[in-house]
């Protein structure tokens, strides 16, 4: 018995310190940031005594000294984790991957993410050696050694691409760091770490089990052998269809439950009539559920923001760009802080007129977001009256938005006859048989059926969702398989505009210019959105589907006037002058 535990005792005391410590330092990096100082501060006294204690027990040559060696050269280690997720010793770069980076850039900027980083690491390793290798105990300096393959092994596979990127485990702060990670089954360099792995693991165990290793080495290579053994099973968990997230489930405790909540994704073409329908949607929906909207205007200057904002919910902007492209490797870390900041119930999400969904739907998929997200709801708003030409020259975006969707709502019947409105049907049909389609005017979905000709209207109160969870994986898997992705941006070459304007503009002539951009006056514009001051007050202004309105509008405190333009070949010099000509004091005409 006294035997089996000689053998038994160094490999279940490495195992148990590893997990414990990695727990540790993940519950740590899970707590709020102001702690991060006293964390910071108890680690680094921790890892000086670790120097100390190598140093002091450099001569210990027993098996109490190899288990000494061990701990601190594992604590001295730890200093290492616990800075990096912690944000305190980084890198000189603190932004994700650029979307579609790839190959020796991708791999720059990934060094440049953890370059002090790595600096520290060897710094603290040549600290190490110098206390320790004057003596007999090198237990430590080959602990911390270990632990360093073991690091940047798996660092280089999760960057190449592995199955299992395990980004739950990733502190809310350095989210950003999702953008290096790569998913696939394997790469070329996983064969490799495992074999090394392997060979040095089986050579630790032959110098342990020799019968001429003193006690003292027999502990000390054991440790080292049960460590390679950790390396070579940490780097299978990342390809294996395996729940290792369960081995450290408690560690996540202080990251704070989150809330199961709803989601309704409010899709569309430019101008089709999304944030209409969405104040809608806000009119009738439950005040006793807590509502979170975010919404991405494609152009530098929000608009939707502002025109949603005062229906009832909390409304968060993220501008200047595709919510599913430029910006899907922030937005889990984004919904992560709505989540904790507001704990809502429900979570509209307006992503811009020219956003594909398939990459949204796969970020609420992920490990973090999707065991939260109780019923999903994806409704693409259609515009009657310019379907047949949106479909003629991005039919693309509309299959891919179609086809998602689990409502389809044709909006601003009023400008379509019904012939129109019967190809639209059957259009709609033959690319989505499963979805509700639904008849809307000004975003009001009306309470009769596609099929009755009625004009009566009232608020929809319904729900169309996937029906459980596998509905929904499904969904994604079929988006990613597919590639159900369309950039409407990228395939008709399209730009943003964006202008503050200063001063207060003349109804008539504002109303004459927006009648000019319909007709094509200033480039090929898809649409112009914007909020000004104009007479006793103010006015929200449109130009979709060649087609202007103006409206009243209520501002809040410190409201800015501006305006955004969305298109192919837009003259901005000229919008930017007729804009500025339709002032209240400017002379002329715009």
């Amino acid at each position: 018995m006294s035997s089996l535990l000689t053998y038994a005792a160094p490999a279940g005391f490495a195992l148990f310190l590893w997990w414990f410590s990695t727990g540790i330092i993940l519950y740590l990096d899970g707590l709020p940031k102001r702690t991060f100082k006293w964390s910071m501060l108890g680690a680094t006294i921790l890892s000086a005594a670790a120097i100390v204690g190598l140093s002091l027990g450099n001569q210990l040559t027993s098996v109490r000294g190899a288990y000494i060696a061990f701990a601190c050269g594992l604590l001295a280690w730890a200093w290492q984790e616990i800075s990096f997720y912690m944000g305190a010793v980084t890198g000189i770069r603190t932004e994700p991957c650029p979307e579609g980076c790839s190959g020796w850039k991708h791999f720059g900027h990934a060094v440049r993410v953890s370059l002090y980083h790595e600096l520290a690491i060897i710094v603290t390793a040549a600290i190490v050696y110098l206390v320790v290798w004057p003596g007999s105990n090198h237990i430590g300096f080959w602990t911390y050694v270990v632990l360093w393959w073991m690091h940047q092994s798996a660092k280089l596979n999760v960057l190449l691409g592995v199955r299992n990127l395990n980004e739950e485990f990733l502190p809310d702060h350095m989210a950003f760091l999702k953008s290096f990670l790569t998913q696939k089954p394997m790469n070329l360099l996983f064969p490799v770490s495992v074999t090394i792995s392997t060979v040095i693991a089986v050579l630790l165990f032959q110098k342990a089990l020799s019968q001429a290793s003193s006690p003292f080495e027999l502990a000390g290579y054991l440790f080292l052998a049960a460590m390679m053994s950790l390396a070579i099973l940490e780097h299978w968990f990342l390809v294996a269809p395996l729940p290792t997230a369960g081995l450290w489930k408690w560690s996540l405790k202080s990251r704070g439950a989150i809330k199961s909540f709803d989601v309704d994704i409010i899709g569309g073409f430019l101008g089709a009539g999304k944030t209409t329908y969405i104040r809608r949607l806000l009119a009738s929906a439950d005040t006793s559920v807590r509502t979170i909207v975010l919404v991405n205007d494609f152009g530098p200057l929000g608009i939707d923001g502002s025109l949603l904002s005062g229906h009832g919910a909390d409304v968060i902007e993220l501008p200047n760009g595709c919510i599913c492209c430029s910006l899907s490797q922030d937005l889990s870390r984004q919904m992560v802080s709505v989540l904790d900041r507001f704990s809502p119930g429900r979570i509209i999400i307006e992503p811009s007129g020219v956003a594909e969904i398939g990459g949204l739907l796969a970020v609420l998929n992920s490990p973090t977001l999707k065991s939260h997200v109780r019923e999903l709801r994806i409704r693409t708003i259609i515009d009657a009256g310019a379907f047949l030409a949106d479909y003629g020259r991005m039919h693309g975006f509309i299959e891919a938005q179609a086809a998602l969707a689990t409502m389809l709502i044709v909006n601003k019947i009023d400008v379509a006859t019904s012939a129109d409105l019967r190809v639209i049907e059957a259009t709609l049909r033959g690319l989505n048989p499963s979805a509700s389609i639904l008849r809307a005017r000004h975003g009001l979905v009306q309470a009769a059926g596609f099929d009755d000709d009625s004009s009566a209207v009232g608020a929809f109160t319904g729900k169309a969702a996937f029906a459980d969870r596998g509905a929904f994986e499904n969904a994604v898997r079929h988006a990613v398989e597919t590639k159900t992705h369309y950039h409407a941006e990228h395939a008709l070459d399209f730009t943003a505009w964006s202008a503050r304007l200063n001063d207060q503009c003349q109804l008539q002539r504002l109303q004459d210019l927006l009648e000019s951009v319909a007709r094509g006056a200033y480039g090929k514009i898809e649409r112009v959105k914007g909020i000004a001051r104009a007479g006793a007050g103010w006015v929200r202004f449109d130009v979709a589907g060649g087609r202007s309105t103006m409206a009243a509008f209520a501002p809040a405190m410190n409201e800015e006037q501006r305006v955004t333009a969305i298109g192919r070949a837009l003259d901005e010099m000229r919008l930017q002058a007729a804009f500025e000509a339709c002032a209240e004091h400017a002379g002329g005409s715009c």
